[in-house]
């Protein structure tokens, strides 16, 4: 049986982190069975100050894992190395995360440690391109320090092993590819629910936004698709906690002058174990990111039946050959509002339920899939 500690700087009850978190809470539910799962966070959400009602600086079972949480004053080199100490392997989550960082600076004096690192997306163009100056420094001190040597890089698809190289260059010695996890779901509950939901939707087409509200996950595009949109009745609602207060304003501003024909509400946050439950209330979900390495809020907008609208900018580019979505190019809106008409009369047809149940027998054969040949069984 192994025993691995986790490093991440957020994790359950919390839910603003998004991916990250999702991701390391998937490994447990599918792993932690069969081995010993510890993870190391902190006490609180992201941006929050606000403290969970648990018990810090003590292991506690969460799930099919052992937890401890620290607040966050303390999630410091010295804990880290304090409570790392007993395990011969650490995976830490996100390179540029305080955890991570410290993980890094202690493996360069105990190299008998294994130390995993999970990028978790940072090298992607979009990434990379925020506070790019800041994130070029640091990699360019840390290669020259040597600090990434002997270290294993775990990334989701070779797409990320190739930005990650167009980044870092022959520093990249040693890598596993560990595509990440899905959720796992009752998926014939899903069916049935669609299957009961149908008769009694009406044939108004209801888009939904659920993502954190930052730039790289582009709800401005939304608001100007949805403006070139004047011939179909709409429903609109966002979800999302707003990251940058600047584009949400700026987003705000757009969706509130939508034409009257888009009914647009914003629905405020939405904790991670009930995405699913808000995905089931949609038809499509509207998610023109300019980047994931993942996207797990894709793949559960699938196994609810919310049929995705989504950039070609992430993993799931098999969609339409499926079909159960759309993976169209952000450098075509008309492909965008094209999609959005064509799903609106779909949906006034009566023909989009067949549609919402492909959606999730393919989630229901991704999870499959991805657990019988997962990257992270390298780990373990």
């Amino acid at each position: 049986m192994s025993r691995i500690l986790f490093l991440n700087p957020y994790y359950y009850p919390g839910f603003r982190s998004g991916g990250p978190q999702r991701t390391v809470m998937n490994i447990a539910d599918a792993f932690g069975d069969k081995n010993d799962i510890y993870i190391l966070t902190q006490n609180c959400d992201m941006g929050c100050t606000d403290s969970y009602d648990v018990e810090t600086h003590k292991w506690i079972r969460v799930g099919n894992a052992n937890v401890m949480y620290l607040p966050p004053k303390d999630y410091n080199i010295k804990s880290i190395k304090k409570y790392s100490a007993d395990f011969d392997t650490v995976y830490s989550c996100g390179l540029f995360c305080g955890c991570t960082i410290n993980a890094i600076l202690l493996h360069k004096f105990n190299k008998s440690q294994k130390l995993y690192v999970a990028p978790m997306g940072v090298f992607s163009k979009a990434a990379i391109a925020s506070k790019a100056f800041k994130k070029r420094a640091f990699l360019f001190v840390f290669k020259s320090l040597g600090l990434f040597k002997n270290i294993v890089w775990s990334f989701t698809s070779e797409i990320e092993r190739e930005e990650a190289k167009a980044a870092l260059g022959s520093t990249i010695k040693e890598y596993i590819i560990a595509e990440d996890l899905p959720r796992k779901v009752d998926f014939d509950a899903q069916i049935a629910k669609i299957q009961t939901c149908a008769a009694k939707e009406n044939d108004v087409l209801k888009l939904v936004f659920l993502s954190r509200v930052s730039p790289k996950k582009n709800l401005e595009y939304c608001a100007q698709i949805l403006n070139k949109i004047t011939d179909k009745e709409i429903i609109f609602d966002v979800y999302g906690t707003a990251e940058n207060e600047e584009y949400w304003d700026r987003c705000r501003k757009l969706l509130e002058s939508l034409l009257k024909n888009i009914h647009y509400r914003y629905c405020g946050e939405v904790n991670s174990e009930k995405v699913i439950d808000v995905f089931s209330d949609y038809d499509a979900f509207f998610f023109p990111t300019k980047g994931e390495n993942f996207g797990h809020v894709i793949y559960e907008a699938l196994t609810s039946g919310c049929v995705p609208i989504i950039s070609d900018r992430t993993p799931w580019l098999d969609l339409k050959e499926n079909g159960c979505g759309y993976v169209l190019p952000l450098e075509n809106q008309e492909a965008f509002v094209k999609t959005i008409r064509d799903l609106a009369e779909l949906k006034a047809t009566g023909g989009i339920e067949d549609m919402k149940i492909k959606a999730v027998e393919y989630a229901r054969d991704k999870y499959k899939k991805s657990i019988a040949g997962s990257g992270y069984l390298n780990i373990f």
